[in-house]
């Protein structure tokens, strides 16, 4: 309780530290291995809990939290390969599941190999009691190898297009593509390299917003990008020396694990840079960075939502890595938000509209788009018919003058930046001119204060004095 003081109230804070919100599922051989490796990572502020039918991977596993699913069902021996048993041993446990997602869970990161008997049957399961409680759902999981056959691959598919159906986000890594970068490793080695990949991907969403670094990233920020974006691809890479910036921005978007997708379809973008105490990014590697990512979605599909962090990681020493996430791909168009660069923005025309007191056709259409929120989708309703037009009283459209009142609404946003820049282009191109002739009518002219004249005194009226009288 808190404790009443003369002038205030003294708060006690407890001596332990928060419950983290963020946790961290590994569903199956694959996942929990993915997730093994994560827990001697350390990644921060995070919990983490695997999950398998087979007992004997469980009692290896250093994760504190297990849980061992369908122990009737299967009797602690695996799935056998076969997804609706998997199903079922989910379903076994979904108590247990709910209580391990309880509060203050905010956040769920589900990692599995798709096209197994466990991960393809039981991830989406868990997805989808997560999604009935609210939490931000997102799923990192690796496809199978061609050579693994065709049944294992469709089983992979369904298993993926389930776990779109209940999570936020959905990041596929191709085992073919880690292939392609870890080709010349030993197989042991490359599928150490494999959970690096899913490792990374988790760390890189949950430190921007569990560590503290230069450009802070809370969870509403990083819920805002990945909240319903579907699909998701990332690429990454490290770098060091003078051009890091450019050479790690570079090899992350010409990555393997983007599976050749372009980044201009992608309406959502996540942008994280780790760096080590030695080299710290620097607001310059952030423009190179930022800038370079701008002009390659280009002008014409450029992202609706941009959100970027840092992150303090003592491992890099003078490297840089960078981590971009791109999702959103099927999703309509948004308000545009890019965060600020030293890029210079076009200048608004003033347009005159033409008035016109022409109605459409009876058989002329208009197509009404409107966004389904619940399924990420875009609706077209069609109608025809009389139309109500109501007349605007001024057609000049004037440029918006942007001032400190609206920089100052919100504090947090990224664009402050970008609307500070703004504004010194409009007072350095003149857009600003009527104001400042304004400010050279009096106040009370502004104001519209009537003045009312004295009259003057007469000379036999005024004393005289002096100040030494």
């Amino acid at each position: 309780m808190p404790e009443a003081l003369e002038y205030g109230m003294r708060f006690e804070f407890p001596d332990e530290e928060d419950e983290p919100i963020i946790k961290v599922i590994g569903v199956g051989g694959g996942g929990s291995n993915a997730v093994n490796h994560m827990f001697r990572m350390g990644v921060k502020d995070v919990d983490f809990i695997v999950c398998n039918t087979d007992r004997q991977s469980l009692t290896n596993s250093p994760v504190k939290t297990k849980i061992q699913l369908g122990a009737l069902l299967t009797s602690g021996l695996g799935a056998g390969t076969n997804p609706e048993v998997g199903r079922q041993a989910a379903l076994e446990n979904t108590e247990d599941i709910r209580q391990l997602l309880g509060e203050p869970t905010k956040m769920v990161f589900i990692t599995a190999g798709m096209g197994g008997g466990t991960g393809t049957g039981a991830a989406p399961v868990i997805a989808q009691i997560a999604r009935e409680m609210g939490l931000l759902t997102i799923a990192v999981v690796t496809a199978p190898f061609d050579f693994e056959g065709i049944e294992k691959l469709d089983q992979a598919m369904r298993g993926i297009d389930e776990l779109k159906e209940y999570c936020d986000t959905v990041l596929v890594i191709l085992n073919d593509k880690l292939a392609e970068i870890f080709e010349d490793f030993p197989m042991d080695q490359a599928f150490a390299k494999a959970d690096d990949v899913l490792a990374n991907a988790v760390k890189s969403i949950a430190e921007i917003i569990t560590v503290q670094g230069e450009i802070n990233v809370d969870f509403m920020d990083v819920k805002r990008v990945l909240e319903g974006a579907g699909q998701a691809v990332m690429g990454s890479a490290d770098a060091e020396g003078e051009t890091r910036a450019l050479t790690a921005i570079q090899d992350a978007l010409n990555s393997p694990l983007l599976n050749d997708r372009d980044i201009r379809g992608a309406k959502r973008i996540l942008l994280t840079m780790a760096s080590g105490p030695d080299a710290r990014t620097t607001m310059k590697e952030l423009q190179i960075i930022t800038g370079y990512i701008k002009e390659k979605i280009g002008k014409d599909k450029q992202a609706h939502l941009f959100k970027y962090g840092t992150i303090k990681d003592k491992t890099l020493g003078k490297n840089l890595r960078v981590t971009v996430i791109a999702a959103g791909f099927d999703l309509p168009a948004e308000r545009p938000d890019f965060p600020p660069t030293n890029w210079k923005q076009p200048e608004p025309e003033l347009k005159k509209e033409e008035a016109t007191d022409e109605l459409p056709g009876e058989e002329e259409d208009i197509e009404l788009v409107t966004e389904d929120q619940s399924q990420g989708t875009d609706t077209l309703t069609r109608g025809g018919g009389n139309i109500d037009v109501v007349p605007v009283p001024d057609p000049v459209t004037r440029p918006h003058l942007t001032s400190i009142d609206d920089i100052l609404v919100d504090e947090k946003r990224e664009d402050d930046l970008l609307q500070i820049q703004k504004m010194i282009e409009g007072f350095t191109h003149g857009r600003y001119s009527e104001r400042e002739r304004e400010l050279e009518t009096p106040a009370f002219a502004r104001q519209k204060v009537n003045l009312h004249e004295l009259p003057l005194l007469d000379e036999r009226d005024i004393i005289r004095t002096r100040l030494n009288d």
